[in-house]
C-alpha cells in the first residue's frame, strides 16, 4: 500500500443514521510522507450538544457559517481519489458515518480499508487500553488537540507507521487494505402523529428548526422530540 488517505471525523453523536458530521480531518500519505492535507469544519443541521463541545470543543458558533455536509463530502471525495482509507476505528464508526451521507445524498463511497484499532487489539492484547491517546501515549506521539479530526487524522497516521515498523512482518495481512462493506439499515420515516406534535412543540416554544421536518426518520423525530421536552418542557 503505497498511497492512502488517513481520516478522522468528529460528529454530533454515535449513530450513523441520526448523527452529523461537524468535521472531517485527512492525510494522504505517499511512501510513508504527508503530501496533502484534508481539514474542514461542516455546519450541521441539528445542534451541537453541550456534552459533544465538551469533548470535541467544537461550538454551534464554530460552524455556524461552515459549509454543508453537500458541499464537503464531494471535495474529501475527490481528495481521497481510488486509495484506500486508514482510521482508528474506521470500519465500524467513520466509514459508516460517511457513507451514510454519501448515499443520502446519491454519491458512491466503497472504499476499503486498514482499521488500526483492529491491529492493536490483536498485535497489542498487553495494554489495558487501545484507544487512540493510549496508543498515542505508548509510541510517544504527540496528540495535543485529541478529538479534533485533523489531528487525531495525522496522529493515526503516525500509530500506523509505528505498528506497520513492528508488525508487519508477523502480521501482513492486517496491513492489507479490506473492503468495508456495510448495508445501511433502512430509516423509517416519521409518522404524521410524530410530525404533528413536534410541529406543536415548536409553535408553543417559539422554536424555529434548522432541519427539514418532512426529511427526517421516526427515530431522528423521536430524538428531536425529547431533546426539546427537556429543555423547554412538554406542551
Amino acid at each position: 500500500m503505497n498511497a492512502y488517505v488517513v481520516v478522522d471525523i468528529e460528529t454530533t453523536g454515535a449513530h450513523p443514521l441520526t448523527s452529523d458530521i461537524i468535521e472531517i480531518g485527512a492525510v494522504y500519505v505517499s511512501e510513508g510522507k504527508v503530501i496533502q492535507q484534508f481539514n474542514q469544519l461542516i455546519c450541521p443541521s441539528q445542534e451541537i450538544s453541550p456534552y459533544i463541545t465538551s469533548i470535541t470543543g467544537i461550538t454551534n458558533e464554530m460552524v455556524k457559517y461552515q459549509p454543508q455536509i453537500e458541499t464537503v463530502l464531494p471535495e474529501f471525495m475527490g481528495f481521497c481519489k481510488d486509495v484506500p482509507l486508514v482510521g482508528h476505528n474506521i470500519i465500524l464508526f467513520d466509514y459508516r458515518m460517511l457513507k451514510v451521507k454519501a448515499t443520502r445524498l446519491g454519491l458512491p463511497f466503497d472504499k476499503k480499508g486498514v482499521d488500526t484499532l483492529v491491529i492493536a487489539r490483536k498485535m497489542l492484547q498487553e495494554l489495558p487500553s487501545r484507544k487512540l491517546g493510549s496508543l498515542c501515549e505508548h509510541y510517544a506521539i504527540n496528540l495535543e488537540n485529541a478529538h479534533r479530526a485533523y489531528d487525531d487524522a495525522f496522529a493515526t497516521h503516525e500509530l500506523y507507521l509505528n505498528l506497520k515498523d513492528k508488525f508487519y512482518h508477523q502480521e501482513p495481512k492486517l496491513f492489507e487494505p479490506v473492503p468495508m462493506a456495510w448495508d445501511m439499515p433502512k430509516s423509517v420515516p416519521l409518522t404524521q402523529r410524530q410530525k404533528s406534535y413536534l410541529l406543536s412543540l415548536c409553535s408553543k416554544h417559539r422554536i424555529a428548526l434548522k432541519q427539514d421536518i418532512d426529511a427526517l426518520t421516526k427515530s431522528q423525530c423521536s430524538k428531536l422530540i425529547d431533546g426539546i421536552i427537556s429543555e423547554h418542557g412538554k406542551i
